[in-house]
């Protein structure tokens, strides 16, 4: 596992735990080790979600145990070799990315970032690659408009 980073833009719980929830999955399949640090709790809103949504194809126990309230202190943490989610504003995942790259050479890092004007979504995404949605993750740079543009061009020719 090299070191990578994600991010991802939510404007609710629910939102959040739909955007996680095929990705959280996907990494227990894979036997990962996920890390969750949160700056509110969400464990009441995981519960009820995975409580009203029927026909969800997912290891509902499993991701119940990984852990969904705020954290509080990341001193006996270990982030080596894990998938790191990081929810909250943005001073909050910025603090929490400083902290741990001090100490991480291998790991996923999915910055989740919630989001009260959607021009921070521009901003914040210059700073990555990939993004994490609802259909899962992709290129930013496949889907940018400069790339489309080129895309069309190319076609045309």
């Amino acid at each position: 596992m090299r070191k990578e980073k994600i991010c991802s833009f939510y404007v609710s719980d629910f939102h959040l735990i739909t955007i996680l929830l095929p990705y959280i999955n996907e990494k227990i399949l894979e036997e990962k080790e996920i890390i969750t640090i949160l700056q509110n709790d969400v464990s009441k809103s995981i519960k009820r979600y995975l409580k009203s949504v029927k026909n969800l194809n997912i290891e509902k126990e499993r991701i119940l145990d990984i852990g969904w309230k705020e954290i509080k202190k990341m001193k006996n943490l270990k982030f080596e070799e894990k998938i790191i989610i990081i929810s909250g504003e943005e001073s909050f995942v910025k603090d929490v990315n400083e902290e741990i790259e001090k100490n991480v050479t291998s790991s996923e890092i999915l910055n989740c970032y919630k989001i009260c004007d959607t021009e921070d979504i521009s901003r914040i995404s210059l700073d990555y690659s990939i993004i994490l949605n609802t259909s899962g993750k992709m290129n930013l740079k496949q889907n940018s408009q400069d790339e489309q543009k080129i895309r069309t061009i190319q076609s045309q020719t």
